[in-house]
């Protein structure tokens, strides 16, 4: 990978950016689940947004800590660059909203499919953070083992920077 930073970038395009796709995510996260074919239809592309979506709001927080971009999809690559604290606050949240809420949904899936999910926001992380390269390929046939336990990460995220940059709240995508 890749990881010369790119040029000077404003992180507040980041953000916007970011927020594009969290609003998609958000989307195609309210689908009928009781309609399985569309489930099985859109899965792939829900978590290709949904990686997608983590890997901006990721690098716009490295943006506005270290006022540059690194190349690269890695979700836990772009995680580790990120100071101790900003670590530590994201992890929080993975450890007292996210994880928790997700338990009993994680023990069903490993009883069902016979797999040990990362459970540890690094591990989690490391598991899917190259789910947007993989599953944007899927026909390649490389998308076996790959966990993406990660759709809530975005939402935190997003809270995270508009906490840091409260005035971000209103920003939009311009149209003309």
């Amino acid at each position: 990978m890749n990881n010369i930073p790119n040029q000077t970038i404003d992180p507040s395009k980041i953000f916007v950016q970011a927020n594009c796709f969290y609003q998609a995510l958000t989307i195609l996260r309210d689908i009928n689940p009781k309609n399985t074919q569309l489930v099985v239809d859109i899965g792939e592309p829900f978590i290709v947004v949904a990686a997608l979506t983590i890997e901006l709001f990721l690098k716009c927080l490295l943006c506005i800590e270290k006022g540059e971009v690194p190349r690269g999809h890695h979700l836990r690559f772009l995680f580790d660059n990120l100071s101790p604290s900003m670590r530590s606050r994201i992890r929080r949240a993975w450890d007292n909203s996210i994880a928790p809420d997700l338990a009993e949904v994680w023990n069903l899936h490993e009883k069902e499919f016979g797999i040990k999910i990362a459970r540890d926001l690094p591990a989690a992380l490391c598991a899917g953070g190259n789910a947007f390269e993989r599953i944007r390929y899927s026909y390649e046939g490389k998308t076996k083992y790959l966990q993406f336990y990660l759709l809530d990460i975005p939402q935190h995220l997003r809270s995270i920077i508009l906490e840091l940059k409260p005035e971000w709240s209103a920003l939009r995508r311009n149209y003309l």
